[in-house]
């Protein structure tokens, strides 16, 4: 009786978390790289972006690219198979931000990323297997 306790419970706690609003991925997932993926979620709360907090990974260089809170961000990236990658030298412009303190725990956090899935038009950022930050593909421009 106890094993179906636990069943049913892993299935309920996997059908909300499918249920999501942020993760509402489609079937046809969009690649990791020439995508504008803007922040959504992050440590577990929703997180509104208003045109900040974003990230493009460049297809060809290794490189990726954003926008914080006021400034620009950028770095290097490396992805290896199973999921994994590393952001390293992550920079920023150095304007003073109306939320200085944000933008810097967002690159800290960055540079804690180990690990990425992709579910349709959802990007799942991760360290050590728990989700750090969610973001979305926002539309072809």
């Amino acid at each position: 009786m106890k094993t179906l306790h636990f069943v049913l419970a892993g299935v309920l706690a996997f059908a909300l978390v499918a249920c999501c609003s942020c993760r509402k991925g489609k079937k046809n997932a969009k690649p990791l790289t020439e995508t504008t993926w803007s922040l959504v979620e992050w440590n577990g709360q929703p997180f509104s972006a208003k045109d900040n907090y974003s990230l493009v990974f460049q297809k060809d260089e290794a490189r990726f690219g954003g926008v914080g809170d006021c400034n620009s961000i950028m770095g290097e990236y490396t992805v290896s198979d199973k999921g994994r990658i590393e952001l390293r030298s992550v920079a920023s412009t150095r304007a003073f931000c109306p939320d200085q303190e944000r933008e810097d725990a967002y690159i800290r956090d960055l540079e804690k990323i180990d690990s990425y899935r992709i579910d349709g038009d959802m990007l799942m950022l991760m360290r050590d297997g728990e989700l750090l930050m969610v973001m979305e593909a926002l539309p072809a421009q």
